[in-house]
């Protein structure tokens, strides 16, 4: 039985590998285990799938699946490896299942939400079925809280009761304008957030904590709050600030509109608590997702700023003298390299720095970017505009108590579990890969093009595809999404890199 999993959602795996044995794929992937969940009778996913009115060989027909549900028999445990965006899924699950207690195992019930939290394909074939995967989402965060039971819209729970009655209303004035102020906040940075930035897990998340934020407003009296509302008569929409009436930048407006969110919750959580604490809490949670999420949105902003559209980056680094390495800097620019990262592995730091220092100096008459690999003291020492970490290396913010917060922070990632923790961490870009088997560097496993193919349809936050790429397979690369790769046997081994790189630069500006 796999450790930590209840019996239902441990037959589900191994039905789900089945499947895929059966087919012949060589990888077990979400959709496997997505029908082997139908075919889990009486678990928590099908009870769910069913009160949604979805039936199970609804669901088998939808992904393409022969067969009735429960024909197949639990097996032994699959030889066939999990496919990247199966693996991302059992990681979402475990922890989705313990996020409050360690030793809650995990159920078919965080198999199924995890499935559409993670895969977005899924999710989408779900929503055609006429249900909100969000709602799952929610529900589960609610049992997981103790809180099972959300309030219907028709229910026939008494309102709020804010004090005696002339206060109430003014009360229920204030609640109502606080919740008003919050739907406008989410709105404007959503409307940025998914045609600007065009950031597929962005949009999802502030989708995601609107509908939260709906359910949570159930529990107040809305015929009472409308009642209430004075627009005529509120002196608040008389005052104007100079502030109020300009917006200097897209980040400006960002910024107001999450600060607008964030103070209105507060507002709704501490005049909630006079009657339901359970509400405050709801509200609590909602303010401090809401500061993850303007971290994460703003980071993605001056992403965006700073590498605008770079889409080239070139790693050097293990030549013999200083010489050897600033011709072939010097080439990799002229060639239209945008950015640079330095990374040496067996030189002293003072030797390392010296070499930044002159590469530093290149960079800046190219107007291009220098990144320094793994050591946020040295990238900050040289004048470097950012560091790259890797899954080992010191987190996003370490490196930015070193590095300083203006300065470009990339994370390399390897799968989606990767990619999802780097932008939670505020990671400014990703390293993505690797794609192929490099000469530069050795791995144990290969992303591959399939990572590719997730990455591009998670984010829009700048990343760079990586790993074995040169002008013989980047065409590849390009198709499975990437628009922006880094290099470096491709260049630094090169006859003539100034070639290598204008090549490669042909290509992903043709794709761009």
């Amino acid at each position: 039985m796999t450790e930590g999993f209840t019996a239902g959602a441990d037959r589900a795996l191994r039905r789900a590998g089945a499947r895929a044995s059966r087919r012949g794929n060589g990888l077990v992937t979400p959709a496997d285990l997505l029908a082997a969940l139908a075919d889990e009778e009486e678990s928590r996913a099908v009870s769910w799938l069913s009160e949604a009115g979805i039936a199970p060989t609804q669901l088998l027909d939808l992904l393409g699946v022969e067969g009735e549900p429960g024909s197949d028999a639990p097996e032994e445990e699959s030889a066939l490896p999990h496919a990247l965006d199966l693996r991302a899924v059992l990681s979402d699950a475990t922890s989705r299942a313990r996020q409050l207690d360690r030793t809650v195992q995990v159920g078919t019930e965080h198999l199924l939400v995890a499935i559409l939290a993670s895969v977005p394909e899924l999710s989408r074939q779900i929503e055609g079925l006429g249900v909100d995967p969000i709602l799952w989402i929610d529900r589960l965060r609610d049992e997981s809280t103790g809180d099972s039971s959300p309030i219907p819209l028709d229910s026939d729970i008494p309102p709020l009761d804010l004090g005696e009655p002339g206060l109430s209303t003014d009360l229920l004035r204030l609640v109502d304008a606080s919740a008003n102020r919050v739907r406008e906040g989410l709105r404007v940075v959503e409307d940025y957030v998914r045609f600007v930035l065009d950031d597929a897990s962005l949009s999802r998340r502030l989708k995601e904590i609107r509908h939260r934020f709906a359910e949570a407003c159930r529990g107040l009296d809305a015929e009472g709050l409308t009642a209430a509302r004075d627009t005529t008569g509120d002196v608040g929409t008389h005052i104007m600030t100079a502030s109020e009436q300009s917006r200097e930048s897209p980040r400006a407006v960002l910024t107001a509109n999450f600060k607008r969110i964030q103070e209105a919750l507060r507002t709704l959580e501490e005049y909630s608590k006079l009657a339901d604490v359970w509400l405050a809490g709801r509200f609590e949670v909602l303010r401090y997702d809401a500061y993850t999420l303007e971290k994460r949105t703003i980071a993605a902003v001056v992403a965006h700023r700073e590498l605008g559209e770079a889409c080239l980056m070139v790693l050097v680094g293990g030549l013999p003298t200083l010489g050897d390495l600033t011709w072939v800097v010097g080439e990799a620019l002229a060639g239209g390299a945008d950015v640079i990262q330095l990374r040496e592995k067996d030189l002293s730091d003072r030797e390392w720095l010296t070499r930044a220092r002159e590469v530093r100096i290149l960079t800046a008459k190219a107007r291009a970017r220098l990144i320094v690999n793994d050591r946020p003291d040295l990238a900050r020492l040289s004048g470097a505009d950012g560091v790259h970490l890797g899954q080992d290396d010191v987190t996003v913010r370490d490196a930015r108590r070193v590095f300083g917060t203006a300065g470009l922070v990339g994370v390399s990632t390897h799968e989606i579990a990767d990619v999802e923790r780097a932008l939670l961490d505020g990671a400014s870009y990703l390293g993505v890969g690797p794609v192929f088997d490099s000469g530069t560097k050795s791995f144990d496993s290969f992303a591959g093009l399939e990572f590719v193919r997730q990455v591009a349809e998670t984010t829009t936050v700048p990343w760079f595809a990586i790993g074995g790429i040169d002008e013989e397979n980047v065409g590849a690369v390009i198709e499975a999404g990437a628009r922006r790769i880094a290099v470096s046997g491709a260049v630094v081994r090169a006859e003539y890199p100034r070639k290598a790189v204008a090549t490669l630069r042909a290509a992903l500006d043709a794709a761009r």
